[in-house]
């Protein structure tokens, strides 16, 4: 008797375990986190408004709970956040949120974003653009953006068919080495990507390919002299007049 006693507390024990487990995988917090892509876009430059949902997710499959095994892996999904595509509007100091909203009767509020919007680009299809951006005391990133000029190329295939393709004068874009130190800061990430565009000058359509780089360090050594000098990157073009990036 004593033995079925301890079986049946153990498998109460056990569902009980569960059902706080489930609960606190449920569980309705109050703030989730809004970012943006870049830390300094430039006037009318498209950039993304993200928002968390993991916490979302959750609270919109509550319902399920008790109908399904809920997997130790419910959080993990390819994508993340909402996110929505948008454009600067205004140069100068800009704010993002909070923003409020209700589901399942249940009040989210995000942070609230500060950032600088800077002027945009020049008109011209060739270029090469460095900044820095302190995204706090103790933490900034380098902007590397660059315009190579490109030309519309049509190929004629073996099968007689056309294929038309934009082809940039050359593809490798400037950026940090692949190793490299800068005294007094260590990097955390990067991310880096390209795509085709144009602009009008004097009345024609001038193609090209556009790059877009940042780099993102932290400072670890406040009385370092910490300077960003051109033998930290590659591929800049022969005829750039580089300028040492003192930091801050």
């Amino acid at each position: 008797m004593k033995k079925t006693i301890f079986i049946t507390a153990f498998l109460l024990s056990v569902s009980f375990g569960r059902a706080q487990n489930i609960d606190s995988m449920f569980a309705e917090p109050q703030v989730i986190e809004l970012t943006i892509s870049t830390p300094q876009p430039r006037l009318k430059e498209t950039f993304q408004i993200s928002l968390d949902i993991n916490h979302l997710r959750t609270n919109i499959f509550k319902s399920l709970a008790g109908k399904v095994k809920i997997s130790n892996d419910i959080n993990v999904t390819d994508r993340e956040q909402f996110t929505l595509n948008v454009n600067a509007l205004k140069t100068g100091k800009n704010e993002i949120g909070p923003l409020e909203f209700y589901l399942n009767k249940t009040k989210y509020t995000t942070n609230k974003i500060i950032y600088d919007v800077i002027e945009a680009l020049p008109n011209t299809d060739n270029g090469l653009w460095f900044r820095k951006v302190m995204t706090s005391d103790s933490t900034f990133c380098i902007i590397i953006e660059q315009r190579i000029p490109a030309n519309n190329k049509t190929t004629q295939t073996s099968n007689n068919s056309i294929s038309f393709t934009t082809e940039p004068l050359y593809t490798d874009i400037a950026k940090f080495k692949d190793s490299y130190s800068i005294e007094g800061v260590n990097s955390t990430n990067s991310h880096s990507n390209t795509n085709f565009s144009s602009v009008e000058i004097n009345g024609h359509d001038k193609q090209f390919m556009y790059g877009y780089s940042v780099y993102y360090f932290n400072i670890v050594n406040r009385k370092a002299k910490i300077k960003i000098t051109k033998d930290k990157f590659t591929n800049l073009p022969v005829d750039y007049n580089f300028e040492d990036i003192v930091i801050p």
